[in-house]
């Protein structure tokens, strides 16, 4: 991959680039050194990687044990810090690695306990790449979905989420651009199969007593050309260098490059 993201851009090239153009710049152009590790980027993948591992057992016909998915949690957690050892990770207030630890056991636990972990018909592909072009002019999109299943009704494209609380239908609107992309990518494989797409995020809350949500994601013609205008518009902005910053409380309280932003009077330092 080109580290401009000229050869191809994922989802999370494009949600950032949306979100702050300068952000953008520091993570995959100039490859700055962040600050810190935010503790959610950890626990997120982390969580994932121990969905990821239940979901491949349970494609090779076997279970998992919650003591299992717990160290897939912590080996990854460990992992990812390690491969960064001089740039620390923050937490918030509340939160200490002990904490989020047991957090992630009641995630898990209840995750197993769910319909999600014991989906009904076949598993087709955990984790799978896809890649594809959408429109003449813009770079391959790459795409890696957390799971796809099968029914007897539908091909199931599923994103597996953590979230403070409960997912509701204006959540499930904001959040959908992701998924709709991911539509757009798993055509062939619907068409081979010929069964329609449907979309689904699967939401596991950071609480006391975790709930999981599976949430459909309702698919229109119209829907999935605007996300591709939007990525359009994204790549456009890349191509032009507008990686301005833009300033707000969600973008900036825990951005790993504030110190170097010029929207906090900042030099913008450039590294390759």
């Amino acid at each position: 991959m080109n580290i401009s993201g000229r050869d191809y851009l994922s989802w999370s090239q494009v949600d950032q680039m949306r979100r702050c153009p300068r952000k953008y710049a520091f993570t995959y152009v100039e490859q700055a050194r962040p600050d810190f590790l935010p503790s959610s980027l950890l626990f997120g993948s982390a969580i994932h990687a121990a969905l990821e591992h239940h979901l491949q057992r349970r494609l090779e016909g076997e279970d998992s044990e919650r003591s299992e998915l717990l160290a897939i949690f912590l080996d990854e957690w460990k992992r990812r810090d390690d491969e960064q050892p001089d740039i620390p990770v923050r937490f918030n207030k509340t939160e200490s690695e002990t904490i989020l630890i047991e957090q992630a056991d009641r995630m898990l636990a209840a995750f197993l306990a769910s319909p999600l972990a014991q989906p009904q018909g076949e598993i087709i592909a955990v984790e799978e790449k896809l890649r594809g072009t959408l429109r003449p002019g813009l770079p391959d999109m790459v795409a890696r979905v957390d799971a796809i299943y099968r029914d007897q009704h539908s091909l199931r494209v599923i994103d597996f989420k953590t979230s403070r609380s409960k997912w509701n239908e204006a959540k499930v609107t904001e959040s959908a651009d992701q998924l709709l992309l991911y539509h757009h990518m798993a055509q062939s494989m619907s068409r081979h199969m010929n069964l329609p797409i449907k979309l689904c995020f699967g939401v596991i809350t950071k609480a006391k007593s975790p709930v999981v949500q599976l949430l459909d994601v309702p698919i229109s013609a119209g829907q999935v050309e605007r996300v591709v205008n939007l990525i359009e518009q994204v790549w456009q902005a890349i191509q032009a260098g507008n990686f301005y910053p833009s300033p707000s409380p969600m973008n900036c309280s825990t951005c790993p490059f504030k110190s170097r932003c010029p929207a906090y009077g900042n030099p913008a330092h450039h590294t390759s």
